[in-house]
């Protein structure tokens, strides 16, 4: 929920949207209107449910609530940079003390151990495992 921050008369701005079909729901309190956190916060909505129904292979009126899984509440990488650099992707445990390369986009290494972990467990083309060697 939203956080204390300055003054008491300050008047609330953050905003929690809901999709009721598939129970997702989004908050957000980055900006300093009302109008544009709910802007944002139905954008953020849409892209997870684009992202679902991608999932799922339907369009997004064709969503299945019971098949949709959280899609940002767990960590995907961990970030150490002081006293020494290291990336770890958590879903595939894959290490690299690369930090600022990985800071600067070049996360090949982390896609590709994550396409060979859906491998192991569906079938990924192997096309799609060439492209990242």
């Amino acid at each position: 929920m939203p956080r204390h921050r300055g003054s008491v008369n300050r008047p609330e701005t953050w905003v929690r949207v809901f999709h009721i079909p598939t129970g997702i729901s989004v908050f957000c309190d980055q900006e300093r209107s009302q109008m544009r956190n709910k802007e944002k916060a139905l954008a953020i909505l849409k892209s997870k449910l684009f992202a679902v129904a991608l999932a799922q292979g339907v369009q997004i009126d064709k969503i299945q609530p019971r098949h949709t899984k959280p899609l940002s509440n767990k960590l995907i990488r961990e970030y150490i940079l002081h006293p020494y650099t290291k990336v770890k992707d958590l879903r595939t445990n894959v290490e690299t003390p690369a930090a600022t390369e990985v800071l600067d986009g070049k996360i090949d290494l982390f896609i590709k151990a994550y396409l060979q972990q859906l491998n192991h467990t569906t079938s990924v083309s192997e096309e799609a495992l060439d492209n990242f060697k």
